[in-house]
């Protein structure tokens, strides 16, 4: 596939601009020292894969430092970065294994690779390399959600930097009792009959914090109102101090079981609300367009090109497009 955000800065051109790598382990920060030094660490992570691969009972952190020649504190860290990135897991006696698919669904190629949207085309690369594209527009952790069946929502990818906090208890799953509180379940809500009612059955709203919204008048007027929006906000609802902004990826036939969204703290969506959106509708709508073109089913716009950001220290929140108007 051509680069699904052409006319972008590259990864390597981000890196040398001193921003936060991003790789295809979440936070898996490379040190800086020129891309023979990359190439080193990605080849290292990709022996510690065929190594668990290798060994499917899996290995201690001592086992993986001593096959790699690495220390061990180099190897902990490795298999932490693998196991956060949902490369790999931890068993009952500490040892790490390959997870039993990777964060994309599977291992290796497969012709029955499932489309998020059953008769779909599979996107390919598209939602991934959205996922990627709104974190480096942002700067905030972003995350692709998707609904499985009717009864479940998987965060099925994430992207960050290190040291960049992680949304407060969001795992792998949102289960039905939480999804009227996440920005990114309030999508698919919005948007998936099936999905709403497999939520009714939870009964009256749970209050996950102070500002959840538990009336159900004002969750079915907000669910209508992000339907004709086309965006979803969660302030402070999931997660006490924290935000959510979140859209729509629609598959070729119009059908929407994904979406793209970002967790932000609460201060800096106060802040820069209106550019926040921005970014999310603009991803979103790029990726949807995408996964059309894959198929031909319409040209592919380009979205409009963006000054660099300066680079700033990760703590120090800074504006996407500098200060509000």
């Amino acid at each position: 596939m051509g680069g699904a955000f052409a006319g972008r800065p590259t990864l390597r051109q981000a890196s040398r601009r001193g921003s936060p790598t991003v790789s295809g382990v979440d936070d898996d920060v490379v040190p800086g020292g020129g891309g023979s030094r990359s190439l080193k660490t990605a080849a290292t992570v990709l022996r510690a894969l065929r190594l668990l691969g290798d060994h499917p009972e899996g290995l201690c952190a001592a086992d993986l430092a001593k096959e790699l020649g690495k220390s061990a504190a180099t190897a902990r860290y490795m298999i932490n970065t693998l196991c956060e990135a949902g490369y790999a897991e931890r068993t009952a006696s500490g040892r790490c294994r390959l997870s039993d698919a990777p964060p994309w669904g599977h291992w290796g190629t497969s012709a029955e690779a499932p489309s998020p949207v059953p008769g779909d085309p599979d996107p390919g690369a598209v939602l991934a390399e959205a996922t990627t594209e709104l974190y480096r527009r942002t700067r905030q952790r972003s995350y692709l959600v998707r609904r499985t069946g009717t009864v479940v929502a998987s965060v099925t990818d994430s992207r960050g930097h290190q040291g960049l906090a992680k949304h407060p208890g969001l795992g792998d799953h949102v289960p039905p009792a939480h999804a009227h509180a996440l920005a990114m379940t309030k999508v698919l809500l919005a948007t998936s009959a099936a999905y709403r009612e497999v939520v009714d059955e939870e009964g009256q709203p749970l209050a996950l914090t102070p500002a959840t919204v538990t009336d159900l008048a004002a969750l079915r007027a907000e669910l209508d109102a992000v339907r004709q929006e086309g965006v979803a906000l969660d302030r402070e609802e999931f997660a006490e101090g924290f935000a959510t902004i979140a859209a729509p990826v629609v598959s070729p036939s119009g059908a929407v079981t994904v979406a793209l969204g970002l967790s932000c703290s609460a201060r800096r969506l106060a802040l820069d609300e209106d550019e926040l959106v921005d970014a999310v509708r603009a991803v979103a709508r790029h990726a949807s367009a995408q996964w059309a073109g894959e198929v031909g089913a319409r040209p592919v716009p380009a979205l409009p090109l963006e000054p660099a950001a300066p680079v700033r220290p990760v703590h120090s929140e800074p504006l996407v497009s500098g200060p509000r108007r």
